[in-house]
């Protein structure tokens, strides 16, 4: 009988610690600025994830007259590190703003044996440490700046209190920003049917040695991997279903901030993820959601039997032979066309920018605004060849072009170097109402790309 009572103890105790979710529930801490101050009071709660990847949170500040409450999102990048949230978003503040400082809480929380270390990533802006200080009534400037110090500089390690995960309203919101308009690092889903998902990798700005992590619902894809102008490409096979894709900063580099982006190409259309948007400056993470459809139920046809035959076997009339069917050949101007052009998989094509447009006829203007040194281009619209040996003129000409449906690539291949490598241009695209300019830069290693993708109105 005791051992009986014993197993179903012991079942009850591993069922508990299997449930319980190690991030979840309450983390406080108390800091004095110096010996006789009053405590700086910090507490995190954590609620129940989304895809064992996301986690909504709260956080509570309070320092004499001050308190704060802020909402934030919180991303798993590893099974001992969370992701903290650009965003800290104020749902009550008084006597007056933090304001920019909230960012000085950014990096990562480690966890150690119920402990939960903030490690950062520094901002050494001196107009963000000097912002707001002045703002308000002089009388708070001093607990401004202990504030500010603790949220910059100060060790802050949080214990946990208990299990009890946070449970608000405002849970939904932080999770689905479709439903919101208040932005926590999270993308709005996209919805495609490929198994197969490939983005491109690469720094956005500077070299500087940014370092960036990709993590797929919950499981590492790249750790610390270095980026550069060279793209990095991943194929990931998506589940079905929602699908978080996690982006990290894992430092700032030489040059604050991380100015990492990938590029994802889905059927649906194509996307880009950058931390060198305004939005996600000093940004640790940000998140991608890509829901898989199922694939398309095919019922299995069900074959009936040959009918009994009883009696005589019916004799089917002889074949009718067809003479033999006319095959047409196509034109030189087709076989031109057809023609694969070898500079295309011999060099790189770099993409250069991408623009949606919503009308299908698009005028290129092409022009050399330094000097004019012979260069000379082609140019392909989905790989048909549009014009060979374009010369890149002072003066502006033009091309019309018709775009088909969804995606159009357009790749611009150097014909020549002229006298002053590498081959450069101004390109402007009109379509309709929208007008884009791109630089382009050519050589006899690298094409440039630009997608355009043409949205036809709704019926």
């Amino acid at each position: 009988m005791r051992i009986i009572v014993t197993l179903i103890l012991l079942c009850c105790v591993l069922t508990t610690t299997a449930q319980t979710d190690k991030w979840t529930g309450t983390w406080r801490m108390e800091h004095k600025p110096y010996a006789t101050a009053a405590p700086i009071q910090i507490e995190l709660q954590i609620g129940k994830p989304e895809r064992n990847a996301l986690y909504p949170a709260q956080l509570k500040l309070s320092y004499g007259e001050f308190s704060g409450i802020y909402e934030l999102l919180l991303a798993k990048k590893n099974d001992g590190q969370l992701g903290i949230g650009r965003n800290k978003f104020p749902i009550q503040e008084k006597p007056f703003r933090l304001g920019s400082w909230m960012l000085y809480l950014n990096g990562t929380l480690d966890y150690n044996k119920n402990v939960l270390s903030l490690k950062r990533m520094w901002i050494s802006s001196f107009g963000l440490f000097m912002k707001g200080l002045y703002d308000d009534d002089e009388i708070y400037e001093s607990t401004k700046v202990e504030i500010r110090n603790f949220l910059y500089q100060d060790s802050i390690a949080l214990k946990k209190i208990n299990n009890t995960p946070w449970v608000h309203l405002h849970t939904n919101r932080i999770l689905h920003p479709e439903k919101d308009s208040i932005y926590f690092g999270i993308y709005d889903k996209i919805t495609l049917s490929d198994p197969m998902l490939n983005i491109l990798i690469r720094d956005e700005d500077a070299i500087d040695k940014d370092t960036v992590s990709l993590v797929l619902n919950g499981n590492l894809l790249l750790d610390r991997a270095f980026i550069s102008s060279e793209d990095k490409v991943l194929a990931i096979s998506l589940d079905t279903g929602m699908n978080i894709l996690t982006f990290f900063a894992d430092n700032y580099g030489r040059l604050p901030p991380n100015t990492g982006a990938f590029r994802a190409r889905t059927d649906s259309g194509y996307y880009t993820y950058d931390f060198s948007q305004k939005p996600n400056a000093y940004a640790t993470f940000l998140v991608a959601q890509f829901y898989r459809t199922p694939p398309p139920f095919k019922p299995v046809p069900v074959v009936s039997p040959p009918p009994r035959i009883t009696g005589p076997v019916p004799v089917s009339p002889p074949a009718r032979v067809s003479p033999p069917a006319m095959v047409s050949v196509p034109s030189l101007s087709e076989l031109k066309k057809l023609q694969p052009d070898p500079r295309i998989t011999s060099r790189k094509n770099s993409l250069v920018d991408q623009l949606t447009v919503t009308t299908p006829e698009a005028v290129l203007e092409l022009w050399d605004d330094a000097a004019e040194d012979g260069d000379s281009v082609s140019i392909r619209l989905n790989d048909r060849l549009i014009v060979a040996g374009f010369p890149v003129l002072k003066q502006r000409q033009q091309l019309s072009v018709v775009l088909e449906p969804g995606e159009n690539r357009l790749l611009l291949l150097a014909d020549n170097l002229g006298s002053i490598p590498p081959n450069t241009a101004v390109m402007r695209i009109t379509a309709g109402t929208t007008k884009k300019y791109v630089r382009i830069k050519t050589d006899l290693k690298q094409n440039n790309l630009l997608l355009i993708n043409y949205q036809p109105p709704a019926p």
